[in-house]
């Protein structure tokens, strides 16, 4: 449900309910999960946010002890080396009763800082790289929670998630990372877009989104 929480009632339906039972994962995501702000969440190809269960052990060695869902995921996912660093683009997971696809990292925005009243939230999970990744729904199927999570086929040339994630969002000068992704396979359009103007001389960035209003 889409409701209001922090300082200036910011409207998000980021504050997730943990499901028992199983529960349809369609196209669009999960069966009841709504996203506020759908001009920037949301789609076909932001069905479903995997957050790794080790990063909240990583997060409290820096200080950040937050419950799990605390990272606004659909799943949580507790699985032995696989995190951002070794999850590519285009990677296909079967997920219970569904087939799933990774798509791109997840861009953290202000609403993660106001969530947990913490100012620098976003600076830091750009800073280390622990934000998740988004998955689109290759075949629908009921999912639920303790479901295993079978890898079907990874790219070989596709880049890690983490590589992504850096180069867009913490080393925004490394150039010929830049150049090396936008012709990797599985790179959205808009971030490939994003990356060749920045090749091109400009670094124009979407930080007043991400970061915030106040920003």
């Amino acid at each position: 449900m889409t409701q209001p929480w922090a300082p200036k009632g910011v409207s998000s339906a980021a504050v997730k309910e943990e499901v028992d039972g199983r529960i349809h994962l369609g196209p669009l995501g999960l069966a009841g999960d709504e996203q506020a702000d759908t001009l920037n969440h949301g789609g076909p190809d932001k069905a479903v946010l995997v957050f790794a269960r080790h990063r909240y052990d990583d997060w409290r060695r820096l200080g950040l002890d937050l419950p799990e869902g605390g990272f606004f995921e659909n799943v949580t996912l507790e699985a032995p080396g696989v995190d951002e660093s070794t999850v590519v683009l285009g990677e296909t997971w079967r997920l219970g009763g569904a087939v799933v696809q990774v798509t791109q990292p997840r861009s953290p925005c202000y609403k993660l800082a106001r969530r947990w009243g913490i100012d620098d939230m976003v600076r830091r999970a750009q800073q280390t790289g622990w934000v998740g990744w988004y998955l689109r729904v290759v075949e629908p199927g009921a999912v639920a929670r303790g479901d295993d999570v079978e890898l079907l086929e990874r790219p070989s040339d596709a880049p890690s998630v983490g590589e992504v994630s850096r180069v867009l969002n913490r080393d925004k000068r490394d150039l010929d990372g830049a150049r090396r992704l936008i012709d990797a396979p599985g790179m959205p359009a808009r971030w490939v877009a994003k990356l060749a103007r920045r090749v091109a001389g400009s670094l124009d960035s979407d930080e007043a989104r991400r970061l915030g209003p106040d920003a």
